[in-house]
């Protein structure tokens, strides 16, 4: 009974030294899946109930594509807290594959999971048994519809917009225009009232005194929109004195039939408005032939112009002139609007999905805004840093193949790119007694390896020590160079910063990279080197 006992707290206190040395549990469903078919990756975490844990983000895990990332689930126990997280992951190459070991931080600590080995399976098909069917074409049912043609439907819409609210206002417009402002010249508004006067033949009822006072009132009109005489409060004495005049005075060459068939068809309307005299109807037909033939001889003589237009015409055209405006540039105007508000929502939109900082556009600014991650990075002792995001392993073949005699390994770990406004690396380079290079071979060989990458040209550097509040040592360098960046397709300046530190066997590198223009970036790269830190060893 005794000796059982103390199997049992041997096994109990095994337990939780285990579990303190990793908190994190990884599980999967199966190992042999077919092309194509999910299987499930929980992680499980083991922490205090205070404890800040951060899973895996990302699209694909090793060689496998994450189908579905679930929310973590937490169960609190009386002691401790699990967090479950589960992932659909999938293959669609037959073949051994292994579940890398993911990085999982645990209070400011990184722990990885256990390497799983997963066998995918091809689909044996059978050509003589099952039926081959010709090649459709492409379905788009259940398509999906990017976000982007919301935004040109609406700008269709506001193009849209802007045409109908053009033919709103012209409608309007036509349908409050005056008397002086529907006939573009003197001549198509006088030819114009004679066809409709005509076509009324109000002089059928036996009355001819209406016919002949709209008539002349046209001709009056006309006389006094083309030569700017108050033809219609004159006599017929006084209109064809000053008519006269007015020919004269302009030199305008009119026949004096002309002249004289006006008075005679003037004076017939004196006869008929003030002696109640009563023409036939062959009569009001020619007298209204010859109101047509004055008009057409006055502007074949003096046609209106630019030059010749008087001031009522020039009132008018004008007027015209102010509506077209209007109803061309509020339209204009309400469509571009609509326009720019799209286009400063498609802004926000995207400027959310890069991250960039809402108001300055500025990705670093965000980036130091935002709460920050310290992890540590390798073993023997492993080095702290503090980032605005986790670092990811990512080691390159020219930095391994490239490495100094005496290097026994390297650790890369990164953050973004070159094309990234922010591009971070940590090197934990662990080294033997072969090893024997001075801290500017070390600096001039990192600086060529690192920069080959990115063809690089004018480059340029100095050295100077460096400490931190945390009693690292060790050569800073600052520098710069041309990149050719693929992205935007232009040449942009480089600044580089990289810390080189010892500890040990280690010789590890920090290395930031960022635009010349960036202001902000000088100040996360001096917190984050500020933040660096070697792992105490703990004693057994």
């Amino acid at each position: 009974m005794k000796h059982n006992l103390i199997h049992i707290l041997v096994l109990i206190f095994y337990s939780a030294w285990a579990w303190g040395q990793n908190p994190v549990e990884t599980q999967v469903d199966t190992t042999n899946i077919k092309i194509g078919d999910a299987f499930s990756l929980t992680i499980k975490t083991h922490t205090n109930q205070n404890s800040k844990v951060l899973f895996p983000d990302s699209p694909q895990l090793g060689d496998f594509e994450v189908i579905d990332s679930y929310p973590v689930d937490t169960l609190l126990k009386s002691d401790y807290m699990e967090l479950i997280k589960k992932y659909d992951l999938t293959q669609f190459n037959a073949g051994s594959y292994s579940v890398p070991q993911l990085p999982v931080i645990v209070d400011a600590k990184m722990f990885k999971t256990d390497s799983i080995y997963i066998q995918v399976t091809d689909i044996e098909v059978d050509t003589l048994k099952t039926p081959l069917y010709e090649i459709k074409g492409i379905s788009t049912a259940d398509a999906s519809f990017s976000s982007k043609w919301f935004y040109l439907i609406f700008i269709i819409l506001a193009v849209l917009v802007g045409l109908g609210l053009y033919f709103i206002i012209k409608k309007r417009q036509d349908a409050n225009l005056t008397e002086e402002d529907k006939y573009k010249t003197p001549y198509e508004k006088a030819v114009k009232k004679l066809k409709k006067l005509e076509e009324k033949k109000n002089w059928t009822r036996g009355d001819a005194k209406p016919y002949y006072s709209d008539m002349t009132d046209i001709a009056r009109t006309f006389i006094e929109d083309t030569f700017d005489i108050s033809a219609r409060e004159l006599t017929t004495f006084e209109i064809i004195s000053i008519l006269k005049n007015t020919l004269k005075d302009k030199k305008i060459k009119l026949r004096p039939e002309i002249i004289r068939e006006f008075k005679r068809v003037l004076d017939t309307a004196d006869l008929v408005k003030f002696a109640k005299s009563q023409p036939t109807e062959g009569e009001i037909t020619a007298d209204t032939s010859k109101i047509q033939n004055i008009v057409d001889e006055i502007n074949i003589a003096y046609p209106i112009s630019a030059a010749t237009q008087t001031e009522r015409i020039r009132l008018r055209e004008e007027r015209k002139r102010k509506r077209k405006r209007l109803r061309i540039w509020v339209p204009i105007s309400v469509s571009a609007s609509l326009i720019l508000i799209s286009g400063i929502a498609y802004l926000i939109n995207i400027s959310a999905e890069r991250d960039w900082h809402l108001l300055t556009f500025n990705s670093t600014k965000k980036l130091m805004n935002k709460e920050w991650i310290t992890s540590t990075y390798g073993s023997n002792p492993g080095i702290t840093i503090s980032t605005p995001e986790v670092l990811f392993r990512k080691n390159d073949k020219t930095i391994q193949e490239s490495a100094l005699e005496g290097v026994a390994s390297i650790q890369q770990f990164k953050y973004a790119s070159i094309n990234d406004p922010l591009y971070i690396i940590l090197n934990i380079v662990e080294t033997n007694k072969e090893f024997k290079y001075t801290d500017k071979e070390i600096t001039d060989h990192s600086i060529r390896i690192l920069t080959q990458n990115f063809r690089a040209k004018d480059i340029d550097f100095e050295t100077s020590d460096f400490e931190n509040a945390n009693g690292i040592r060790g050569v800073e360098v600052k520098g710069n160079f041309i990149f050719s960046n693929p992205v935007n397709q232009k040449e942009e300046k480089i600044v580089f910063e990289g810390v080189m530190t010892k500890s040990g066997i280690n010789r590890d590198q920090a290395w930031i990279f960022y635009l010349e223009s960036d202001t902000t970036a000088p100040q996360l790269a001096e917190r984050i080197f500020d933040s660096m830190q070697y792992k105490k060893e703990e004693k057994p």
